[in-house]
């Protein structure tokens, strides 16, 4: 892997985003591959649902012109054909609002075959005191965690450029573990989506030629990062660098499945379906402080770097268990004090329209 390829790749993958962008934004506007005002949603217009597929086009046609044999793609073959996979999936969801039960079982399918490819969860590395799992135990808890991070990544696509954002932070960091791993194809794929990444927030940042990621988008990048991911943890197994290739995984993933837990416990204690859309997610909360999209994603982008350092330095230092521990304290008390805030707020809203009556 040469210092060239560092700059080479993202290269490419950013020019070819910035190259098809305008024209997939205009077929998706024709056939009506739309994200629409409602509810929920506070953006002005019809916004092309674009951004997913020129990630995707980007990062593996410029894994196609860098790579120079097919052999290296042995590698990473299954974590491309899977997210491949799931971007239909997401295509077809943008564009028709597919069930959510039928989401989750093409995405157990999915996580199904990544655990026959070799894909899986072998240990817990001294969590709780549990080293090795059983095969069967292995094969529940590594679909559960696919499903968990894919599902998890995807609700953290609520403001512009935070789910990018957050894969930019996710990819710079797993491709540094790739490196030390040695898992150069696996670097590759983590450069080439930089570049895509950052030629997308260039248009979902932009006020005229606006687009979203999409579902299409943010499950195609949740499902390579958290299979990618387990790989990074495979490959640094019974090594020295598990010490930091672990806490790296868990701390870039800490933010996204503790706010998706957070959220889901809510829902279900309030009599509502995990899945019902609403507006309780972590960057929601960020956003009733008053600050504007952009500086949400700045913020929320700054607490999940917190929590990534957080995890390195204590999981380089002491027990996994403790960090897992440390994790979830610090997230539980920055959501408290967020939705302290957010109570005050709704609580102010209701005191000043109780004086217009």
């Amino acid at each position: 892997m040469s210092a060239l390829n560092l700059i080479i790749i993202p290269a490419i993958s950013l020019a070819i985003v910035l190259t098809i962008m305008p024209l997939l934004r205009i077929v998706a506007i024709q056939l009506q591959l739309v994200d629409k005002p409602s509810g929920r949603k506070a953006h002005n217009g019809q916004i092309p649902l674009a951004g997913g597929l020129a990630i995707s086009f980007a990062t593996m046609l410029t894994l196609l012109v860098s790579t120079t044999s097919w052999s290296e793609f042995s590698g990473i073959s299954f974590i491309l054909l899977a997210g491949g996979i799931l971007l239909v999936i997401g295509v077809i969801d943008d564009k028709s609002d597919l069930r959510a039960s039928m989401k989750l079982t093409i995405q157990i399918a999915l996580a199904y075959f990544a655990f026959a490819n070799g894909i899986r969860i072998e240990t817990f590395h001294g969590i709780l005191g549990i080293y090795e799992i059983p095969v069967l135990a292995q094969y529940f808890i590594t679909l559960i965690v696919i499903t968990g991070v894919v599902n998890a990544f995807n609700l953290m696509d609520g403001i512009d450029g935070l789910a990018a954002g957050l894969a930019i932070v996710a990819c710079t960091l797993f491709g540094w573990m790739a490196y030390i791993t040695g898992q150069f194809m696996l670097l590759n794929l983590f450069l080439a989506l930089i570049g895509a990444l950052v030629g997308f927030m260039r248009f979902n940042f932009s006020s005229k030629v606006k687009v979203f990621m999409g579902d299409a988008g943010s499950l195609f990048i949740g499902l390579i990062m958290v299979l990618s991911a387990i790989s990074l943890i495979q490959a640094a197994q019974g090594t020295s660098e598990i010490r930091l290739v672990f806490p790296v995984v868990i701390g870039v993933l800490a933010l996204p499945v503790l706010d998706s837990l957070r959220v889901y416990r809510r829902r279900a204690k309030d009599g509502f379906s995990p899945f019902r859309a609403d507006r309780t997610h972590f960057h929601h909360l960020v956003l009733q402080l008053g600050i504007k999209h952009r500086s949400a994603t700045l913020l929320v982008i700054f607490v999940s770097a917190i929590l990534i350092a957080l995890s390195i330095t204590i999981g380089s230092l002491t027990s996994f268990t403790f960090m897992i521990l440390a994790l979830m304290t610090a997230f539980i008390a920055i959501s408290w004090i967020l939705s302290l805030n957010s109570k005050v707020m709704d609580w102010k809203e209701k005191v000043l329209a109780m004086e217009k009556r």
